[in-house]
């Protein structure tokens, strides 16, 4: 049954695999390009001129802490910024003018040459030179550790290691410099605000000596001491008021005896107690003088005379003590009053001591926190002196540059690697347009997506599928070679071609065409028949190419009359057909005479003839011209059983394809299926991933290759 060409299927996703086998198809303009580009990167870096780099290794190490404070502890953070911070230093100005100084760059050619592209009306000679310096300089840190590199790039390696160098050293200079003049300002702040502080604490010692002279308080006020003294006076005071108390009644009392005239007192004195005996006595003997003798005895009158006499005494005696007692309470009282006043004096002196001192104090308080300030201010700066005379830079030289043996540009590993990634690049983006602008098909895949037909198979040449080809016309490899995979392939498409002949009553005819010529169209149709004789099926080759007559030379060189003369009665089948036989195959030729019109074709002749070779032969196997190139097959199209359409292997375009399709079904017939031919399947056994020719490699051992 004929099938008609259908729309184009949409293109089925490709795998791993086959993207990887659909770039092998282009692995050798890939490698051509990378070989290509790496000798070019090669040349390249033959003419480059030769540049070394030296490079010198710092650590940062920050200095410690004075001796006897506490190690200053950095944070990740902000260890990593100060890092950052001294790898932009080693690449600053200053350091580089530095480095012309040390070094005397000044005179040096070369960089006075270079310089001249960093010089302005702002740069002095040095530092364009500087500037020139810092274009070949690079700092950089070393991952995330402590340490950071410099490095110089020079046409002199000698020269190369002494600029690296110098501006490790140049920049640990650098370095000492900024820390000096840092603690040169740090130190003159310190000296004036301790000056200012010394001045303060001069002010509050002032403050607090003035007060005590004005407040009498040469020494420190002692609260309990005063209390002490405020204490002994009170029991003094007590103590006076009982005596003064108890003079006040003596008094009274001598009084009171004076008044009333006793004899008896409760205050006496020795003379007192005398008078008082004295009296006792005369009293005694005036009443027994009394008692015995009566009134008128005259020794009576003297005795009283005498009592008297010792009264009166008695009452001056109490008169003087009275006196005197009432001094004494007096005295007792001036005494009350002078301890009460000065009861009163420490009170007020220890109430005044107390509000001095308070404000004392105050005064003594903001002197020492002034002397504290000052200490520790003091302290401080003396702190500062003394690391400035241990002080050294945080940086230094963990190894220094040596001298460079191999020039770091061209680095020809490098641009050697990266020839060959643009070669690769470029290999690839060719391969990628080849394989998007390609015309060709390669697989069964590309013939059922891109044509929308059924695929038969794929026809090798015979170098590809034959180790030790006998012949190199490729018609005759199917007789030398009747084994191999070669002679297999037309196998194939013959059975393919018979059996779907076979789906049609009385189908015989086998169809052979292409598109374009020179796709292996009649060396496929005399294999095709051939094998199918060989077989043992008794066949006939029909050449109906009007043009070419390719069958008719290869078979039937000497043939004088052909199709031609049947058609036209002038001679019979017996008389044209022609035997092979090798093969036992009847070729039915074209005359040299036969005209090119494809009307012949269209003859009821034509279709007599057909019918009665249908009779006599069980497979006609008709070699027709190209589709596109002349309209003969389209006119015997419909005769045909079964159709075959070859497409060269990677050679004829799809779009011809298509348009050799379209062509065939406008005439209402249709390819029974396609062809690849001329495929080379040692390429096919490598890249056609899809393709049954792809398994090639397995099954070469089942055919014969000779």
């Amino acid at each position: 049954m004929m099938a008609e060409a259908t729309n184009v299927r949409p293109e089925e996703r490709q795998d791993l695999a086959g993207l990887f086998s659909r770039l092998k198809r282009h692995l050798p303009i890939i490698l051509a390009c990378v070989i290509g580009f790496i000798l070019l990167a090669w040349a390249v870096s033959t003419i480059l001129p030769r540049r070394y780099t030296a490079a010198a290794q710092m650590e940062y190490t920050p200095q410690d802490a004075v001796a006897g404070t506490p190690q200053q502890q950095m944070s990740d953070l902000a260890r990593d910024a100060k890092i950052d911070a001294e790898v932009q230093t080693m690449k600053s100005l200053p350091v580089a003018v530095r480095v012309v100084d040390q070094l005397k760059l000044d005179r040096d050619p070369a960089l006075r040459e270079a310089a001249r592209e960093f010089a302005t009306d702002a740069a002095t000679g040095k530092q364009a030179i500087a500037g020139a310096l810092l274009a070949n300089l690079n700092a950089a840190r070393v991952g995330t550790t402590s340490l950071f590199q410099v490095s110089y790039t020079d046409g002199n390696p000698l020269k190369a290691m002494q600029i690296a160098n110098a501006f490790a050293q140049s920049f640990m200079a650098e370095d000492m410099k900024t820390k000096v003049d840092q603690f040169q300002q740090v130190n003159g702040q310190l000296a004036r605000q301790v000056d200012a502080l010394r001045r303060n604490v001069e002010r509050a010692d002032a403050a607090v000596a003035a007060f005590r002279l004005r407040n009498n308080l040469l020494a420190q006020p002692d609260s309990v001491t005063a209390e002490q003294e405020i204490s002994s006076i009170r029991g003094a005071l007590a103590s006076a008021r009982a005596e003064e108390a108890a003079a006040r009644a003596r008094s009274a009392a001598s009084g009171s005896t004076i008044v009333g005239g006793g004899s008896t007192s409760p205050y006496s004195t020795q003379a007192l107690s005398a008078l008082r005996q004295q009296r006792a006595q005369v009293a005694a003997r005036v009443a027994s003088l009394q008692s015995r003798y009566g009134e008128r005895y005259p020794a009576l009158a003297d005795a009283r005379k005498e009592l008297d006499a010792i009264d009166a005494q008695l009452t001056g005696e109490m008169r003087d003590l009275s006196r005197s007692a009432g001094s004494a309470s007096q005295a007792a009282g001036q005494t009350t009053a002078s301890l009460q006043a000065s009861l009163n004096a420490a009170q007020a002196r220890l109430a005044s001591n107390v509000r001095a001192s308070v404000e004392l104090a105050d005064l003594q308080r903001d002197a020492q926190n002034a002397r504290d300030a000052y200490q520790q201010l003091l302290t401080t700066s003396t702190q500062q002196n003394a690391q400035q005379s241990i002080m050294r830079p945080d940086s230094r030289v963990a190894a220094p540059a040596t001298l460079p043996l191999t020039p770091s540009s061209p680095n020809v590993p490098v641009l050697l690697f990266m020839g060959a990634v643009l070669g690769l690049a470029v290999g690839l983006a060719i391969a990628y347009i080849r394989e998007r602008w390609v015309q060709g098909l390669d697989t069964v895949d590309d013939v059922e997506t891109m044509l929308g037909v059924d695929y038969f198979n794929s026809v090798p040449t015979p170098a590809s599928s034959i180790e030790k080809p006998r012949t190199s016309d490729p018609a005759e490899a199917t007789l030398l070679h009747p084994l191999s995979a070669y002679t297999e392939a037309f196998r194939n498409l013959a059975t393919s071609l018979s059996y779907a002949a076979s789906s049609v009553q009385g189908g015989k005819v086998l169809g052979i065409t292409s598109a374009l010529p020179k796709e292996g169209k009649t060396t496929t149709s005399m294999s095709v028949a051939r094998v199918l004789a060989t077989g043992g099926s008794r066949t006939l080759l029909l050449d109906t190419d009007l043009r070419r007559r390719s069958v008719s030379v290869a078979l039937v060189p000497q043939a004088k009359i052909g199709l031609g003369e049947v058609l036209a009665g002038t001679a019979s089948l017996s008389d044209v057909i022609a035997r092979e036989e090798a093969t036992g195959l009847e070729v039915l030729p074209l005359a040299p005479t036969v005209g090119t019109s494809p009307h012949m074709f269209e003859t009821q002749e034509f279709t007599a003839l057909l019918a009665e070779l249908r009779g006599r032969y069980e497979h006609i196997v008709v070699d027709t011209a190209p589709v596109l190139a002349v309209a003969d097959t389209r006119v015997l199209a419909h005769h045909f059983d079964a159709l075959a359409l070859l497409v060269r292997w990677r050679s004829t375009p799809a779009r011809a394809a298509r348009a050799a399709l379209h062509q065939i079904s406008s005439v209402g017939s249709g390819v029974t299926g396609v062809a690849l031919t001329m495929v080379n399947l040692k390429v096919q056994a490598q890249s056609g991933y899809g393709d049954p020719s792809y398994y090639a490699d397995y099954m070469k051992d089942y055919y014969a290759q000779s």
